[in-house]
């Protein structure tokens, strides 16, 4: 008769739940949500609440229609996560439809049609950015600078102003690039907004560096070497000025380290980062600069399921090669 008293638990405890895990991701996005206050002025900050209520909302109803959840004990945090998630990829002079129909659109085609919260196959503020971006372009181009006399300015959230193209970042200097000061998305360009968060997350376990590092680290041995073969030169100062005013940071921290559509295996998760940082840079110059940068995110949420099927398959192919018959 066995005498081991150990028993298998049928759920296993822990203090990393959801809601732990999202208040502590919308915790990381408290710097590049204040920069964003700070830089571009009270219209930033209406824009930013505004998706995030409307998020709320547009999921509550349709929770409540579909009668997906009887109690409510439960507060979903993923919702303000998510918009504000969104509106940090906004350019500032962004209008209140466009956004409106960017929240709807992440929160009641990518996310509630695919089970709520933690059941979406992609990320549901990816979309929601990307829908708009190549639906409505001219409405996602309202690039400006956070000057003084327009930080009470509001017309813009009201009224469509005329497209501004992408500014040139060439002539920008180390500081100006690492603090944000140029014009560009409500929250992706401050370096040091965007490592604070980063470095929070991975503190409070809250988001797996496997897709984030492959990815920069694709970008930083790819980018050179792309820039060698088109131009016959090693231009490494572009390479800083496109890490630094991009968004390949943001996207690294905030959309590769999501713990919902991300893989969950090392090396799956490796693998997506790798494959993601190839497509931006393969489309980079074929394509619109969020259109190279979300486009992959996504294309490697659609796949991360299956990379960590086959992750799962091989490891438990090593595991019985190892085993040996003793009888």
């Amino acid at each position: 008769m066995s005498t081991d008293n150990r028993q298998l638990a049928p759920f296993i405890h822990t203090e990393k739940n959801a809601p732990y895990i999202y208040m502590t991701f919308l915790a990381s996005l408290v710097p590049c949500f204040v920069y964003g206050i700070f830089y571009y002025g009270l219209r930033a900050l209406i824009l930013m609440l505004f998706c995030m209520g409307v998020f709320v909302l547009s999921d509550g109803f349709c929770v409540r229609v579909t009668h997906r959840r009887s109690r409510g004990d439960y507060f979903d945090f993923s919702s303000l996560v998510e918009g504000l998630l969104l509106s940090l990829m906004l350019p500032p002079d962004t209008t209140l439809l466009t956004a409106l129909i960017a929240v709807l659109f992440a929160s009641v085609i990518t996310k509630q049609m695919f089970g709520g919260a933690g059941c979406n196959i992609i990320n549901p503020a990816c979309a929601g950015r990307l829908f708009i971006e190549l639906v409505m372009p001219s409405s996602a181009m309202g690039f400006s600078y956070g000057e003084t006399n327009s930080r009470f300015s509001l017309m813009s959230l009201i009224f469509q102003g005329e497209p501004v193209p992408t500014p040139d970042y060439s002539q920008l200097t180390i500081s100006e690039l690492l603090t944000g000061n140029f014009p560009g998305l409500i929250g992706t360009a401050c370096f040091i907004c965007i490592i604070a968060g980063g470095v929070f997350l991975t503190l409070k376990g809250s988001m797996r560096l496997y897709s984030p590092l492959s990815y920069i680290l694709t970008i930083l041995v790819l980018h050179p070497v792309m820039t060698f073969v088109t131009t016959g030169t090693f231009a490494f100062d572009e390479l800083v000025v496109y890490l630094l005013s991009s968004g390949v940071l943001f996207v690294a921290v905030f959309l590769l380290g999501d713990l919902t559509t991300m893989p969950s295996r090392f090396a799956s998760g490796v693998f997506a980062g790798v494959v993601c940082g190839v497509l931006t840079l393969v489309t980079k110059p074929f394509l619109s600069p969020m259109v190279s940068l979300l486009s992959p995110v996504l294309a490697v949420n659609f796949l991360s399921f299956v990379l960590d099927f086959f992750s799962k398959t091989m490891s438990r192919r090593k595991i019985r090669s190892r085993e040996v018959d003793v009888s």
